[in-house]
């Protein structure tokens, strides 16, 4: 689905690009950040009995679950202690 006319499209990439890379960067993580705040709460919404180590696992495979095999996903959280942040 495309909502973005050609015209607008191009716009934005000129004013992308007219950015340096360290801004570019900048932006994108900022743009990760906001989107793990709002999956957090989201996890947190769900069920808010999980421990830190339940949501940091949650967190992970939401953003890079399908990155693995489910066992080697599996493995990956079971290794994510509790901690207090």
């Amino acid at each position: 689905m495309r909502d973005t006319s050609p015209e607008m499209e191009a716009r934005m990439m000129a004013m992308m690009s007219s950015k340096t890379p360290e801004r570019r960067l900048r932006m994108a993580c900022d743009m990760h950040a906001a989107a793990k705040i709002l999956v957090r709460s989201g996890i947190i919404h769900e069920d808010n009995t999980l421990t830190e180590a339940q949501i940091r696992g949650r967190l992970f495979l939401r953003f890079y679950g399908d990155d693995f095999t489910p066992e080697e996903a599996r493995r990956i959280v079971a290794r994510m202690p509790d901690m207090e942040i």
